[in-house]
């Protein structure tokens, strides 16, 4: 549901509520529900390989200019799940599109 009212901030007033440790908090909150979804979603393998969906997405934090980051990243593997590839014989694998759906689902909460 779109938000009721319109909060104007000037460039300073901006600065210091992305710079402040509750932002970067809520941040790192919000990567992590985005990252445990897709987990949730993900294609599940009964012996657990290596390179199972959901060990390979992961959550990081960085800081840059004094704002901070979080990031929902993937390897490889989630990747090619995500948008699709083609095997050997040239037949086309659609994606599922899991990490987008996961990341649709928080926007809407």
């Amino acid at each position: 549901m779109p938000a009721a009212f319109r909060l104007d901030l000037s460039e300073a007033g901006l600065k210091e509520v992305v710079s402040s440790p509750k932002a970067a908090e809520l941040s790192a909150k919000k990567a992590e529900e985005i990252a445990a979804l897709a987990r949730g979603e993900a294609p599940k393998n009964k012996r657990g390989s290596w390179n199972m969906y959901s060990r390979s997405i992961s959550v990081t934090a960085f800081e840059e200019n004094g704002v901070v980051h979080a990031a929902v990243q993937a390897d490889r593997h989630p990747l090619l799940v995500e948008f699709g590839w083609r095997d050997k014989a040239g037949r086309r694998h659609a994606g599922r599109h899991i990490l987008k759906g996961a990341l649709m689902k928080v926007r809407e909460s």
